[in-house]
């Protein structure tokens, strides 16, 4: 799928085309290091990046794999292509596109990647209070985003409450069923629609992952589109590293730098896709509960969870909740998450910096605590 309906969010609703993020970009700080102890000794890191579905990736792994380069890109390629074919509201011809255009009463088969996916998104949809809305492509297309959205940044004429109301009829997830034997999607009326760019990235990465270690490869890091998984450690073996920008577009620059094992991470943030309503700024994440535009409020939240998916789907509601709320339901559910904000009243541990609010969940501080602990452990083991 393009990579930019990912719209990460998006419904948490997002806009984007395939699913180049228009969320903060997650950093991945790529060191190319020769292996020098264990059982991989002499093994060399291998690169690969390239652009898929509207956004850019990049891959880096090493271990005792025996396949080629040309092989693993071959089965990257691959996997993106066949992901394109299943689940892009860009390609008419795509499942989804297909069953969007399908009527309802009836079910529409479809690829189990994809039936696993959406069961996926009802899960954090429910999970979330329906923030996470995966049928609210109507009410994006009100505002000009999705497949055949306005690309202006300009001033924006914002959708009636009667146009709203319509498009709100046909937004929901009690509109949908899933069956994974055999696989298949169901709906209650034609014009209910799917739109997986808000967490569709974030499996993508993990599927990756799974097909580059299925290679014999222990250790890889992917990035698409924003969203990370790594899995074992850099080939010095210290944790693999990911930057977090600062929510700052005046004052860009890296917040902090994450050390990560065997874990993942994406952002969400209102800062780079921002337009004018009225005289206000508004973002191009929609409330789907609303189904009004995000007003802009310099913001920004990380999450770190164990699947790239998890961390996708959590991001843009966790953003939609705002610091407080958002913060107050991540320690209700254990989720490791930063929160950044400009001039937002809250203060924590971690201070201002620059006017830059910076809140981390008490889950995140206990996991980057439990990377940095692994590491020391291991050098002192080194030096012993």
């Amino acid at each position: 799928m393009p990579f930019n309906s990912v719209n990460r969010r998006r419904g948490a609703a997002r806009c984007k085309r395939g699913w180049a993020r228009l969320a903060p970009a997650v950093l991945a700080v790529f060191i190319s290091t020769a292996v020098a102890n264990g059982d991989d000794a002499a093994v060399e890191p291998v690169a690969l990046e390239g652009r898929a579905q509207g956004t850019t990736y990049h891959i880096k792994y090493w271990g005792k794999g025996a396949a080629s380069r040309e092989e693993v890109q071959a089965a990257v390629d691959e996997l993106l292509k066949r992901f394109d074919r299943e689940m892009s509201t860009y390609r008419d011809d795509s499942e989804i596109s297909r069953f969007n255009r399908s009527g309802g009463g009836e079910w529409f088969t479809v690829s189990p990647e994809t039936a696993y996916l959406v069961k996926k998104a009802v899960y954090y949809g429910r999970l979330t209070d329906g923030i996470l809305d995966i049928t609210v492509a109507p009410v994006l297309r009100l505002w000009h985003f999705g497949p055949g959205g306005s690309k202006e940044k300009g001033p924006l004429k914002p959708p009636s409450d009667e146009q709203l109301d319509a498009a709100k009829k046909l937004v929901g997830l009690d509109h949908l069923r899933v069956r994974r034997e055999p696989s298949a999607l169901w709906k209650d009326a034609a014009g209910v629609e799917i739109e997986l760019s808000s967490i569709a990235p974030g499996y993508a990465v993990d599927l990756l992952v799974k097909r580059i270690k299925a290679f014999g490869f222990a250790n890889v890091m992917v990035e698409l589109g924003g969203e990370v998984r790594a899995v074992g450690v850099r080939a010095d073996s210290s944790a693999w590293r990911i930057g977090i920008e600062r929510a700052r577009p005046d004052e860009p620059g890296m917040l902090r730098v994450l050390p990560l094992k065997d874990m993942s991470t994406s952002t969400a943030g209102d800062y780079k896709n921002v337009r004018t309503e009225d005289g206000q700024r508004v973002t191009h994440i929609i409330d789907p509960r609303t189904g009004q535009a995000l007003p802009y409020r310099g913001a920004a939240v990380t999450v770190v969870a164990e699947t790239a998916l998890e961390s996708d789907a959590l991001d843009t509601p966790l953003l939609i909740m705002g610091s407080t709320a958002g913060y107050e339901w991540c320690v209700k559910h254990k989720v490791a998450a930063l929160f950044q904000e400009c001039g937002a009243a809250e203060r924590s541990s971690d201070g201002e910096d620059g006017g830059l609010a910076v809140r981390t969940t008490p889950r995140f501080d206990a996991l980057l605590k439990g990377v940095e602990g692994a590491k020391a452990g291991a050098a002192a083991s080194h030096h012993k």
